[in-house]
């Protein structure tokens, strides 16, 4: 039997993941689930300062339009996502990068108009 995530989990890996957060960075998040025309696809996300810069289709590079108020999430935004989601009973799963501490996939309680999994992978700290 698979136990849900704890707040305490989420909150142990936050620690790790402020002990190494690059001021600048990009990762590449894909999500799926729900009725949005972009699901399924990658897209590489820059963020500087827990700010998000850029946001680029991943295997076209053509840049998705701002602003980036509240989509898509820093890696900080992430972790808000995990614990929202664990007080709400809406996320059964969370995997952690191993060096870095950030959630590399999330996988949420299956609703027909919300996101069901996330994946954050391939992040690099920038110059």
């Amino acid at each position: 039997m698979v136990t849900p995530p704890t707040v305490a989990e989420v909150l142990a890996h936050r620690a790790i993941w402020a002990a190494h957060e690059p001021a600048a960075y990009s990762y590449v998040l894909t999500q799926s689930g729900g009725f949005n025309v972009f699901a399924g696809r990658p897209f590489e996300i820059a963020v500087l300062h827990d700010t998000v810069q850029s946001v680029r289709l991943f295997d076209t590079g053509d840049v998705v339009p701002g602003p980036y108020t509240f989509w898509p999430p820093t890696i900080n935004g992430l972790f808000d996502q995990a614990l929202s989601a664990i007080e709400g009973q809406q996320l059964t799963t969370i995997a952690f990068d191993p060096l870095r501490g950030y959630p590399r996939q999330m996988n949420f309680v299956p609703q027909p108009d919300r996101t069901t999994l996330v994946n954050a992978s391939i992040l690099e700290p920038s110059p």
